[in-house]
């Protein structure tokens, strides 16, 4: 993939299609991605450090909080991010999303069942095979809608897949294709090897490895 942007360069090369399991991280990504309604990736990324800002570091518990009528008022900085409806949904996102916390332990493991809980791995070769939405994409829409979260359609939440890694969706001539794949190998281990209590050595590993480089291709 060939990004011009240094900003989304950088982007690209380190977090795009990485899987993300940390709360406020998948949180900015949603909120991040909803914005895509009305801004491009390179824009959203420039303004970044003032989203954060704006929305205290995307923590939902303190989001969730926020007043409405003080954050959209033309004297508040977030006025120039995104528009009235779009910075009212993050806040009222944002309390739904606690809502997720609370009746599945955390927004983690809410949307990674989705997927059964590792990505989904494309097998794209060129930019135009890449959708701009998925069936999987509008079942999790639909389910978010019902919820209560706005600003959720299948388009936006497919972008969300993407760049929270639910979805590896890098070309596979891409080089951060394989390692996302990797990465996420090394994750799986790391996590089998705690919920086991035992050393990661190299006979566990390579089992490890074995089986997830099976589940990866079906």
């Amino acid at each position: 993939m060939l990004v011009e942007n240094p900003i989304y360069a950088t982007f690209h090369d380190e977090e795009w299609g990485v899987a993300v399991h940390d709360e406020r991280k998948l949180f900015e990504l949603l909120c991040l991605s909803g914005a895509l309604a009305e801004l491009t990736w390179p824009s959203i990324l420039s303004k970044r450090h003032l989203f954060r800002e704006v929305f205290l570091d995307f923590d939902p518990v303190a989001v969730s909080k926020l007043n409405e009528k003080r954050i959209v008022t033309q004297a508040n900085p977030a006025s120039s991010l995104l528009s009235e409806p779009k910075l009212r949904a993050i806040i009222e996102n944002a309390r739904q999303f606690c809502k997720i916390i609370e009746e599945f332990g955390s927004f983690d493991k809410y949307i990674w069942n989705f997927v059964n809980n590792k990505p989904l791995v494309s097998q794209f070769k060129y930019p135009r095979q890449v959708p701009a939405k998925t069936s999987k994409a509008d079942y999790i829409s639909k389910d978010l809608v019902r919820r209560g979260f706005r600003s959720v359609g299948p388009t936006i939440i497919y972008s969300f897949m993407q760049v929270a890694g639910l979805t590896n969706d890098h070309l596979t001539v891409c080089f951060r294709f394989s390692e996302c794949i990797e990465g996420e190998a090394s994750a799986a281990i790391n996590t089998e090897v705690r919920k086991s209590g035992e050393m990661p050595g190299l006979e566990l590993s390579e089992a490890a490895m074995d089986k997830l480089s099976l589940s990866s291709c079906n």
